[in-house]
């Protein structure tokens, strides 16, 4: 099957990212790691629900601001990839930039503002896509060993196929706390709405309209369609420093989706190691 082009817009954006991506290494702090994964939903379907693990490495270079005054900047660069061992076709690589910028208005306050751009390649090329949007991030420390925070972020993707294109509005919330340097527990819900594909059954009655988006999906075995999804998501996370270079971070969430074709929910997880240099 011949692959299909990037849009001039997608094109814009994807050399928009490489720019960005090889201007930050004379900038910020290198970092490399490994990660496992898993999904209990990948194929995010109502009935037969297909999971999945993957097997992910990155590396990525990290500028974070040195509260020296109360402005400054931030910005993130990474090259990552995966291989996923049971759904094979959503193995991928992606490379990411984000630059940032960082008000402190109070010593306790922390503001953030960054534009991001991404673009990922997908074994299964119809879901190949470049994505961008905005992030606004607030962090307040409570105590010395206590935090809190709250997000907002915006993403439009545009894939290759229409049905694996979305947009979304993100937000959340979260606490942690800092039993010793370099060590923490955070907790957060998240609300999300937006578009998602979704596997259906060919026997699967669909709402009026939305027919027409209905595609064979060679990496599921089955058809999807594009649904607006509401979802919602309770995560639980905790990481430690081994050493200065060496550090260590797993998580867990439960994410409940509410959509026209009915409810469905997954269980996602991972652990990742990282050095830093």
């Amino acid at each position: 099957m011949r692959e299909k082009a990037l849009s001039p817009r997608q094109r814009a954006v994807f050399l928009a990212g490489w720019f960005l991506l090889w201007s930050f290494p004379a900038l910020a702090e290198p970092e490399v790691g490994a990660t496992l994964g898993f999904d209990s939903n990948v194929n995010r379907a109502v009935d037969g629900a297909q999971s999945d693990v993957q097997l992910g490495g990155y590396a990525a270079f990290l500028r974070a601001p040195d509260g020296e005054s109360r402005y400054d900047w931030a910005a993130t660069a990474m090259v990552e990839g995966a291989v996923s061992l049971d759904v094979t076709d959503l193995s991928y690589a992606a490379l990411t930039a984000e630059p940032g910028f960082v008000f402190f208005p109070r010593w306790w306050l922390t503001v953030s503002v960054s534009p991001f751009v991404q673009g990922k390649a997908v074994k299964d090329t119809d879901q190949s896509a470049v994505s961008f949007g905005g992030k606004i991030r607030l962090r307040e420390q409570i105590r010395t060993n206590l935090y809190s925070g709250q997000y907002y972020v915006y993403t439009d993707s545009r894939a290759n196929e229409e049905v694996y294109s979305y947009t979304e509005h993100a937000v959340g919330i979260f606490f942690g706390v800092l039993w010793r340097k370099g060590a923490f527990t955070e907790i957060g819900y998240e609300f999300s709405h937006g578009d998602s594909f979704r596997t259906v059954n060919t026997t699967t009655p669909l709402p009026s309209g939305m027919g027409k988006g209905r595609r064979y999906s060679s990496a599921f075995g089955g058809e999807v369609v594009r649904d607006t999804v509401d979802r919602n998501a309770v995560s639980v996370s905790a990481g430690i420093d081994w050493t200065p270079s060496l550090a260590f971070q797993a998580g867990y969430a439960y994410a409940r989706n509410e959509g026209d074709l009915g409810p469905f929910t997954s269980h996602s997880g991972y652990a990742g190691i990282a050095y830093r240099f």
